[in-house]
């Protein structure tokens, strides 16, 4: 296991976060063959600043300090490693605003059919009173059964694209925007 060693002090209103990783490889990924500053982070450390920042208000300020061994920032500048960690962070920033675009195509479309079926659901009820026909029959029964189901369906996907799906990729995108402005400083160790 790869372990990330964090630590958090909050003074005079600002929240000071130290992350100290075990190598440079388990921060920056030796998979990709990019030059500083272009080089991608790991998911691992990708997910451990943005995840230890979102514990706070997006607005609460926050600075980072990341501790890398001494021997692997003997070849490499620290400057080019913060600049690496905007360079990630501003990237997927602009993922998430493609995801988001996409995301909200769909909570139109989920609206839509919601709206569709209640509409239905409504238009048969109404059907159904003006020919009289009676609600104890099976046949009514059963459409209206299944026309509330619909309409549990749709409005639920609907309420949690937008309440969950969608609400939780625009705070990760206002968190690594974030992240692409605090103060990041790198040390060895």
């Amino acid at each position: 296991m790869k372990k990330i060693i964090v630590s958090k002090e909050e003074k005079d209103g600002t929240v000071h976060f130290t992350f100290r990783f075990k190598t440079l490889g388990q921060f920056l990924d030796e998979g990709d063959p990019t030059p500083l500053p272009g080089k991608e982070l790991t998911e691992e450390a990708e997910d451990a600043l943005a995840g230890h920042l979102d514990e706070y208000r997006v607005r609460k300020p926050v600075s980072l300090a990341i501790e890398l061994p001494e021997k692997d920032l003997a070849d490499t500048s620290s400057s080019l490693i913060t600049e690496a960690v905007r360079h990630h962070f501003g990237f997927r920033h602009d993922d998430l605003t493609h995801d988001l675009k996409i995301a909200r195509r769909e909570g139109t479309y989920s609206l839509l059919l919601m709206a569709g079926n209640i509409a239905l659901l409504l238009l048969f009820i109404f059907y159904v009173t003006v020919n009289e026909i009676p609600l104890e029959s099976v046949k009514v029964l059963i459409i209206v059964g299944f026309l509330t189901i619909m309409n549990w369906a749709t409005i639920w996907d609907t309420y949690e694209h937008f309440v969950y799906e969608y609400r939780n990729l625009a705070r990760k995108r206002r968190i690594y925007r974030k992240i692409t402005k605090i103060p990041v400083t790198i040390r060895g160790y």
